[in-house]
């Protein structure tokens, strides 16, 4: 029998993401605002949960730092409510970080997409006149619907893209325009609004796309790590299943050698640990009885033994000297003799003698 499989050359942990080793500022960000890393056999959803936790996290830092860099810009813009927007997507970035860490992961990504899209939208609807270079500030609506393709449902995308074209359509119609943007939206009023509008289509449908796919993808990848871990204990249960195996025909072929102190060495761990117990037991038995069928083969030996020696004793008219046979007749022996004894031992025993004598 195959005494055990040749080694897989892997071992299931291999096939977990395993953890990249971070250091210095970007691990302490990660403690400080994103939930902690999962253990290596930790479930998809919850490493899910914290690959979506670190991205948030490093998505707010580099807006913090875009936000803080872009300050000085806010005070030579002709609009005075940029730098409240400014600073107000900045302040927001704190609740979400705390609810980032906190596993609130839906309420943190929501936050900051509204965030985002509520101080957009106020610098556009704040800028008096809208000229042709503020038009551009619709393009970056893009990155709201990238927030939230990206923390929340990718089909949530959607509602923010149909947010973003109303605002845009909105604005580009209804709001003031100086005398150049006024003369181009009569002569290009099409182009004008089409070209914003059909960035937002495009961004939302390639990102709802993209991260779909992902995510299906890391669905099949999941189920794929699942089976060949199973597949691998398998593997190992099948080699132990093999080994026990052999142990306990090792064992059977020693007993059948005569060795009846053999026992199965398997430990409580293996499969095979209930059989095992049951056969020792059974050879302990077993073991018992073949005493007790030697012990009796002496006692029939020793009985012969001293029938004879009566009988040859009275044939020769002499009183019958018996000798001590160490067995259990021996009390027998000594009560029929008066305790008169003669301590010449009897020959030593032979299986093969008390067969004879038996026939």
């Amino acid at each position: 029998m195959n005494k055990g499989m040749p080694n897989q050359g892997w071992s299931p942990n291999e096939l977990v993401e395993q953890k990249s080793e971070r250091h210095g500022l970007v691990q302490w960000w990660y403690n400080l605002t994103s939930i902690p890393e999962p253990p290596a056999n930790a479930s998809f959803a919850q490493r899910e949960a914290a690959r979506k936790s670190h991205l948030l996290s490093t998505i707010v830092f580099w807006l913090c730092v875009s936000f803080i860099l872009f300050i000085p810009a806010c005070f030579a813009l002709p609009n005075p409510y940029v730098i409240y927007a400014d600073l107000g997507m900045l302040v927001l970035s704190i609740p979400a970080l705390i609810l980032n860490r906190a596993r609130h992961l839906q309420a943190a990504g929501i936050l900051l997409t509204f965030a985002f899209e509520a101080a957009l939208t106020m610098v556009i609807f704040t800028t008096w006149p809208l000229d042709e270079p503020s038009i551009q500030q619709y393009e970056l609506f893009v990155f709201g619907e990238l927030l939230c393709v990206s923390l929340l449902a990718p089909g949530s995308v959607f509602i923010v893209m149909v947010y973003n074209m109303a605002v845009i359509a909105v604005s580009l119609i209804w709001q003031p325009h100086n005398q150049v943007l006024m003369h181009d939206m009569q002569s290009q009023f099409l182009p004008i609004l089409i070209r914003p509008i059909a960035v937002q289509l495009l961004v939302a449908f390639v990102s709802f796309l993209w991260v779909s796919g992902t995510n299906k993808a890391a669905k099949r990848a999941d189920k794929a790590e699942m089976i060949a871990k199973l597949e691998h204990e398998l593997a190992d249960q099948k080699q132990e299943l093999e080994q026990g195996i052999q142990q306990i025909l090792d064992i059977h072929i020693e007993v059948a050698n005569g060795n009846l102190n053999a026992r199965a060495p398997l430990t409580q761990g293996n499969v095979l640990w209930q059989i095992s117990r049951a056969l020792n037991n059974l050879l302990v038995r077993f073991q018992r009885a073949a005493q007790a069928e030697q012990e009796l083969q002496r006692v029939e030996y020793a009985v012969n033994k001293t029938v004879q020696s009566i009988q040859h004793a009275d044939a020769l008219h002499h009183n019958p000297r018996i000798g001590l046979t160490h067995t259990q007749i021996d009390p027998l022996i000594a009560a029929l003799q008066g305790k008169t004894i003669d301590y010449n031992t009897v020959a030593p025993f032979d299986p093969r003698s008390s067969q004879r004598a038996r026939e």
